[in-house]
């Protein structure tokens, strides 16, 4: 029986970066194979204004209100994350139910070179007022620095914690070669979720986000969220 891929919606969440771009590829495969597609960054839909102010909470409900939309227009919704993205939809549904599956990319359980992050963190404040001007100019696309310790206090903190509340189905997607999240870490964290379906997918080459191939990572959702048509 054919799937009516217009009744079904992905919700798309961006890493840590200071827009969505990094997942628009992916809305225009999903799109042409008849999906709906809803995008946000890490902090939501709307444009972030000064991003040292963004707060963990903030960027959870934002998150929150843009798969609750889809879902009053949609029967079924999906989320995929990258990274940051990927970990926020998990923080989603350790309360809520709106998700129907969730595909996570380079899952943050562990971060590598975390001690290095910590130090440029502490020098953030002396360069934030420069690029906080500079990332005005969008063609730039700078990093949002200013959420840095605000991200990495919650990866290492409220994210690894109840757990066992997703029920969920979930898809972890991970490179072996991700230099940004340590893959060995997914089975310990995967297997506290209390959905029995949940599955972890390795790849030997790409990067944290999977060598940016949207077309790889729609057609493991597809076939793990089990849309294939007959």
């Amino acid at each position: 029986m054919k799937t009516d891929n217009s009744k079904i919606c992905f919700v798309l969440i961006a890493g840590f970066s200071s827009d969505s771009q990094q997942i628009w590829n992916l809305g225009e495969v999903l799109k042409a194979a008849g999906y709906g597609v809803a995008i946000g960054s890490f902090y939501g839909e709307a444009e972030a204004g000064d991003f040292s102010k963004l707060t963990e909470a903030e960027c959870i409900s934002n998150i929150s209100a843009l798969i609750n939309k889809a879902a009053d227009k949609y029967e079924s919704v999906y989320g995929i994350g990258i990274s940051l993205g990927g970990a926020l939809l998990l923080e989603y549904a350790k309360k809520e139910n709106g998700l129907s599956g969730i595909v996570s990319v380079g899952t943050p359980f562990l971060l590598r070179n975390i001690k290095w992050i910590r130090l440029g963190i502490k020098f953030f404040p002396i360069i934030y007022p420069v690029w906080k001007y500079l990332q005005k100019i969008k063609k730039f696309r700078l990093s949002p620095i200013g959420a840095s310790e605000m991200a990495v206090d919650y990866m290492e903190g409220t994210f690894l914690e109840n757990l066992d509340k997703i029920t969920t189905p979930t898809l972890f997607l991970h490179s072996k070669k991700d230099s940004v999240t340590d893959y060995r870490i997914l089975p310990k964290y995967a297997s506290m979720l209390s959905t029995a379906n949940h599955k972890i997918v390795y790849f030997n080459n790409g990067d944290h986000v999977i060598d940016n191939d949207p077309r790889l990572i729609a057609k493991h959702a597809i076939k793990f969220f089990g849309l294939e048509t007959a």
